[in-house]
């Protein structure tokens, strides 16, 4: 038996439309009345609903049907977080934390009282969540909610969608590229055991996008090891012969030293070969694949961090490096979501 479920998620973008994935899932703007609102806010509050497939019926036990509820909302909107360029994601129920609470009206429409007011909170310990009266009725859904704004579709001829402005910010929309059904559709197709580590690249990313602004190191290791998750399921080892099976000395390889010919692990090369052919094969791509796994290198061969996690600075120089940086860390991402995309919807995908 099939059950619908609705739950309060949140964006970085504002979501102006819905978008429905046959009968598994839908998201939808949160137009109910009354609901909590503050002009400062930057995160966006959204309606998911979502299916649950149950044998026979729902499980009786609140923790166990807790557990599918978290499993199952974690896997859409980690999978919506990859397959666009918009980070959907709910509130850790253990996050908790000092802070002053943000008026619900702008400075310069308060009065002087509610200024004054404003001016003399003091923090207080708070637990993260969206709360307000009517809440859990509101929660309670028989059916997906049909919403007559659907969700358009930007082209995604040349990767185009992940590579002109990919921001994902109070400033821009959520937008949905034209891939991403077809996209859904083979994710679902596939086994379990693929499924599983489909996901764990998938978990990768977005834990990569949700330290991105205090942790840039990690982040880009994130997203390199989410790519390198899925060279795995496309390009193995099968082809390496090992003169011992202890110690992994290779007798011959597909891939050989450019400097001394002899037969190598050829890492590097599987990242640039995935990447040439699941994103873009020409020289200008190659190197940027090169230079993205060299960094890759750097850091955890030789302890390179990127400056901004160290040490703050102001110097132009210093500024300009950081933006550098930063575009390295979007890069990466992109390459990621991009090669996800085309995998997912390759007919020839390597047999698990």
């Amino acid at each position: 038996m099939k059950k619908h479920y609705r739950k309060i998620v949140f964006s970085n973008s504002i979501l102006t439309t819905s978008f429905r994935y046959e009968n598994e899932f839908q998201v939808l703007p949160f137009n109910i009345s009354n609901k909590p609102q503050c002009p400062y806010a930057k995160h966006f509050p959204l309606l998911l609903e979502y299916t649950l497939d149950f044998k026979d019926k729902e499980p009786n036990k609140m923790v166990k049907l807790t557990e599918f509820q978290i499993n199952r909302e974690k896997e859409i909107l980690n999978l919506l977080s990859c397959l666009t360029n918009h980070r959907f994601f709910s509130y850790n129920s253990s996050m908790m934390g000092w802070g002053v609470e943000f008026p619900n009206k702008i400075i310069e429409n308060m009065t002087e009282t509610e200024k004054h007011i404003i001016n003399n909170r003091e923090s207080s310990f708070f637990i993260g969540g969206y709360i307000y009266n009517g809440l859990k009725e509101d929660l309670i859904i028989d059916e997906f909610t049909d919403y007559s704004y659907k969700a358009v579709y930007k082209d995604n001829l040349l990767n185009e969608y992940y590579t002109d402005n990919p921001i994902d910010d109070y400033k821009h929309e959520i937008s949905f590229p034209a891939t991403i059904y077809p996209a859904l559709h083979s994710y679902y197709l596939l086994s379990d055991a693929t499924r599983k580590k489909v996901d764990a690249c998938i978990y990768l990313a977005c834990d990569g996008i949700d330290i991105s602004a205090h942790k840039r190191t990690l982040s880009f290791l994130s997203y390199v090891s989410a790519i390198e998750g899925l060279i795995g399921l496309e390009i193995g080892d099968d082809e390496i012969q090992f003169e011992c099976g202890s110690c992994k000395h290779i007798k011959s390889s597909p891939y050989s030293c450019p400097i001394c010919g002899r037969p190598i692990w050829g890492i590097k090369q599987k990242f640039i070969k995935f990447l040439s052919e699941f994103v873009a094969g020409s020289d200008k791509s190659k190197k940027i694949y090169s230079d993205i796994y060299n960094l890759r290198s750097k850091i955890t061969h030789s302890g390179k961090l990127f400056s901004s996690d160290y040490e703050l600075s102001f110097d132009d120089s210093k500024i300009e490096q950081e933006n550098r940086d930063w575009l390295m860390r979007l890069k990466t991402l992109q390459l990621f979501r991009v090669s996800l995309d085309h995998w997912l919807r390759y007919t020839n995908k390597k047999k698990q």
